[in-house]
């Protein structure tokens, strides 16, 4: 234990809080109170993330989670970006046959201040990963005692933002001649300021964004969704991009700045310019003379 916590303290070290720009200004203490949209990826837009993916020797997560990191770094500003995910704190053969939840919250930070190609990320964002899967074995509150972290009321420790894949196969529960389904649940609740979820299906990825309302509204979330889904596809076309090259605005807000908010064309008035006024003042003057 004492050499993992090592790992972690060297790792965490002076991280930052991520400081979203927020539609309310952040209470003093949260009330939990949370709200979720949801999405899906185009067919082939996942097809070129998968792909991408296996080019590059990467999971699937590392890719997802990459370009989740860029659009922080965008909205913020912040070079420094540290995300949590979630794990299971042990892999153990007696808990296999076992009921229940094993999970461990995992912190990744990532450092995007060099402006690297999306592919250069990938490469920091593969080895982040991996270390970050060998040393799981700490309990998330341990770590935090460890830190020494001040005690917050309006955020939660080391990170406020998460990033989920639930990559597992959708079996079908059999129960005798019983049918069962998976039921999408909104609890009205949320433990973190933002938490995307990506979830493997037949159909291709399917997403879900729980916010806190506390902070964000719901039209905020649809344009972070829609600036992500802009991300992806221009990390597939062009993977060698700088991450400040790569697309964010969506083709209707691209139209709004371009061409609504630019047009800006208006007929000249008959009137004279200044300096033709000037001359006949001068004019006036010489002549009153």
């Amino acid at each position: 234990m004492k050499q993992l916590l090592d790992y972690w303290k060297a790792r965490l070290a002076y991280a930052p809080a991520l400081e979203l720009p927020t539609d309310k200004p952040r209470p003093a203490v949260q009330s939990l109170s949370g709200e979720n949209r949801q999405f899906k990826l185009p067919t082939g837009l996942t097809d070129g993330i998968k792909a991408l993916s296996r080019r590059e020797g990467v999971t699937l997560f590392m890719t997802l989670v990459s370009a989740f990191q860029i659009l922080l770094h965008r909205y913020t500003g912040q070079d420094d970006i540290v995300i949590g995910t979630l794990t299971v704190r042990q892999s153990s053969l007696e808990l296999e046959g076992l009921n229940g939840i094993f999970g461990n919250p995992l912190v990744l930070r990532t450092d995007l201040s060099y402006n690297p190609s999306f592919r250069e990320l990938l490469t920091q964002v593969r080895e982040v990963t991996l270390g970050a899967y060998a040393n799981k074995n700490v309990p998330f509150e341990k770590l935090v005692e460890a830190l020494n972290l001040q005690s917050n009321s309006s955020r939660n420790p080391l990170f406020q933002v998460m990033f989920l894949l639930q990559n597992t196969p959708d079996e079908k529960i059999q129960l005798n001649e019983a049918s069962a389904k998976n039921l999408q649940i909104n609890p009205g609740t949320t433990k973190f300021d933002l938490t995307l979820e990506l979830t493997k299906t037949p159909d291709g990825l399917a997403g879900r964004v729980e916010y806190a309302t506390d902070l964000f509204e719901a039209a905020t979330i649809d344009r972070l969704i829609g600036h992500y889904q802009t991300l992806l596809a221009g990390i597939v076309a062009h993977p060698d991009a700088r991450l400040s090259e790569l697309p964010l605005l969506t083709e209707p807000e691209r139209r709004q700045l371009l061409l609504e908010w630019n047009d800006t064309a208006a007929e000249l008035p008959d009137d004279p310019f200044i300096y033709q006024l000037f001359e006949e003042q001068v004019e006036r003057t010489v002549s009153a003379k």
